[in-house]
């Protein structure tokens, strides 16, 4: 694979097809694989409450996760924050679990039924049903049960690579994200939410062969994976601060763009104090970019977040998953102009601990020392 921002940060824009929805790796499984099935929902329920749902689904396996694993995490944040300018940032009680190391399900226990038409993922409880351009979400994690669908809006953003491309050689990178709306039922801590024009996130990628540190490209100030949605239309924005890179989808009159480098752009405008954490974060951020339709503004403010950890070789990241909103303009090239208040979500990565390396000490040593501990 190789080691460029492309690995992340393309723009290829198609349909989503089955195929991509298999399990693949199958003849790829090297030291190290990466594959991920996803989804995310970001709706205000029927009741008022602002919903922020995360579920995925990750086969891990190689020296940066020090332990193989198959995950399935399910955080929830749902709430009401107030209207207009009653939301502010706020310390509420969310539902998070499939991270710790100690949550993880033994390689191997993720089942995958693939047929002609449809692929399902099974892991832990929790149900994925993919039938592009429809996906189904059921059963229970973590006291979460939901019963969602997802339906395609726009093109899938192929940010990882091709599908078709992917070989049977040593290492390989493919994966898109794709928005959808989504309907449904979401039921937790003795209350169920009816989800009637929610919106949502579906991502599936796959990395074999060679696995980035994550506590290496998401160190400084990190990584957004940023969304927005209005009536009018959606974007997307992927961007990691150390390289200065980026990549953007906007999804407007039934076309979906894409564009990297210097024409999308994400800045921190606004931070909080997070009385747990005790940890200054970003809350707000300006969003921008131009693509061949015309220009793109948002401003983006966070008032709910969940955080949690991802243990890595040699460090931890900090992650935090905010509920957002934001106020979104898009120019038009002919002048038209449409200004929506949308919805939005946003997950902040960024390396909390890289520990200091001994140079004295030969990796080799110190995989072995590593390997030791973990079979005591």
């Amino acid at each position: 694979m190789p080691a460029d921002d492309s690995d992340l940060f393309g723009t290829y824009t198609a349909d989503p097809v089955i195929d991509s929805e298999k399990f693949l790796i199958a003849n790829r499984e090297h030291n190290e694989v990466f594959n991920d099935n996803g989804f995310v929902v970001r709706a205000r329920a029927t009741n008022g409450e602002d919903v922020h749902l995360w579920m995925f689904i990750y086969q891990q396996k190689g020296p940066e996760v020090i332990v193989d694993g198959n995950i399935t995490q399910t955080l929830l944040v749902s709430a009401k924050f107030g209207d207009g300018e009653e939301k502010v940032v706020q310390d509420r009680p969310y539902v998070n679990k499939g991270q710790n190391i100690d949550d993880y399900l033994p390689y191997g226990s993720l089942q995958v039924t693939e047929a002609p038409d449809e692929t399902t993922w099974e892991n832990g409880g929790r149900v994925f049903i993919n039938k592009p351009p429809n996906w189904y979400v059921k059963g229970t994690h973590a006291g979460v049960t939901v019963d969602l669908h997802f339906k395609q809006r726009g093109k899938a953003f192929y940010h990882c690579g091709k599908f078709e491309d992917l070989t049977t050689d040593e290492k390989g990178i493919a994966g898109y994200i794709v928005h959808a709306y989504v309907t449904g039922t979401i039921e937790f801590a003795g209350k169920k939410l009816e989800i009637a024009e929610g919106h949502g996130i579906h991502e599936r990628i796959i990395m074999y062969g060679v696995i980035p540190p994550r506590i290496d490209y998401m160190g400084g100030r990190g990584s957004h994976w940023m969304h927005g949605w209005g009536k009018g239309f959606s974007w997307y924005i992927l961007n990691k601060a150390q390289s200065q890179s980026a990549t953007m989808m906007i999804n407007l009159d039934n076309k979906t763009y894409g564009v990297h480098g210097e024409a999308a752009t994400i800045e921190e405008i606004g931070h909080w104090l997070d009385p747990k954490t005790n940890q200054i974060n970003p809350c707000k951020w300006r969003v921008q970019g131009k693509v061949e339709a015309g220009t793109f503004v948002a401003i983006v403010t966070g008032y709910g977040r969940a955080y949690y950890n991802w243990v890595r070789r040699g460090g931890v990241l900090l992650v935090h998953q905010w509920v957002c909103d934001s106020k979104a303009t898009f120019r038009r090239n002919d002048g038209t102009v449409i200004e929506e208040d949308q919805v939005a979500s946003c997950e902040y990565m960024r390396t909390l601990y890289n520990q200091p390396r001994n140079n004295l000490v030969p990796d080799a040593v110190r995989n072995a020392d590593v390997i030791k501990t973990i079979s005591k």
